[in-house]
């Protein structure tokens, strides 16, 4: 992804990478950490919009799923790109798109993250988790923000 080019808004910009070692059960939003322990969100230095998202796994579970969502500030964006990691298609690897490029945009100065939420029946917790966020920039956004 990070290899797309548009003429106007540059390349596609990976943000990350968002983590979390051993994911536990019956999670809701749970935020992912970047960078050093506590810090949850990153900055947006431009407007833009969101991409999508892609996760990898250190190993699939044994049984269970995790959802991982986009949120700006703590709150997941309605109808954003998640991936999925689960014990049904014993994946790895997972990404999620949004339908549009211009469907999920951002101001300067946003805070981006990205969170899970796991079945109670998520198992095994010792599986780490790394997702990096998908952005593009909006140069006409720098003059309005």
């Amino acid at each position: 992804m990070g290899g797309l080019f548009n003429p106007k808004h540059g390349p596609v910009v990976p943000i990350g990478p968002f983590f979390v070692a051993n994911l536990d059960t019956a999670l809701t939003n749970t935020d992912l950490v970047i960078g050093q322990a506590g810090q949850t969100l990153q900055n947006m230095p431009s407007a833009g919009t969101v991409l999508g998202l892609s996760v990898v796994a250190s190993a699939a579970p044994s049984a269970g799923t995790a959802i991982f969502s986009v949120h700006s500030a703590g709150t997941e964006i309605v109808s954003g790109p998640t991936a999925t990691i689960d014990s049904v298609t014993n994946t790895l690897e997972s990404s999620g798109l949004a339908s549009s490029a211009r469907q999920h945009t951002f101001s300067k100065g946003a805070r981006l993250g990205v969170s899970a939420t796991t079945t109670t029946t998520l198992s095994a917790t010792t599986v780490d988790y790394n997702v990096i966020l998908w952005v593009r920039f909006d140069p006409d956004g720098l003059a309005n923000a």
